[in-house]
């Protein structure tokens, strides 16, 4: 049996990192939105949130939360917009350079248990590499069937 990469620990966002991620983003504050990263990704401004993400100066908290953003708008803008292999490095480069950081964010788009393609992200194949180049010593994932 395969034995899979050590799931690092859970890590949340905070109240402070989203109110002042919404006023750099310009976001509306909605106090019945459960999963921001989601509900606020957009494909279309992917370089934006990258651009925030290297210029401004940004707790660790800020950081996790606008990375949970940036990676789903990768998914957005790979599902729907045409994400650009300049764009994906990007977004790849930074979570390797800040992989402990953002561990539990990579993991949780690996798909771990998925064993295939419906049960995981268009985004997995490319997430799981990213935890081949931030964990080089961490098991890898076991293939997903149906996955060219």
């Amino acid at each position: 049996m395969t034995r899979l990469p050590s799931e690092p620990p859970d890590r949340f966002g905070t109240r402070d990192a989203e109110t002042r991620l919404n006023s750099i983003l310009r976001f509306q504050h909605d106090p019945v939105e459960q999963d921001w990263e989601i509900e606020r990704s957009d494909g279309t401004r992917l370089n934006d949130f990258l651009n925030v993400y290297t210029s401004d100066e940004l707790t660790e908290d800020e950081q996790f939360m606008l990375m949970g953003l940036i990676v789903a708008s990768a998914h957005d803008a790979l599902d729907f917009h045409g994400l650009t292999d300049k764009e994906w490095q990007a977004v790849h480069d930074l979570l390797v350079a800040n992989s402990l950081l953002h561990a539990s964010t990579i993991y949780y788009w690996c798909c771990a248990d998925a064993t295939c393609v419906d049960e995981c992200f268009t985004l997995t194949p490319l997430m799981r590499r990213v935890w081949q180049d931030a964990f080089p010593r961490e098991p890898d994932f076991p293939a997903i069937a149906g996955s060219g």
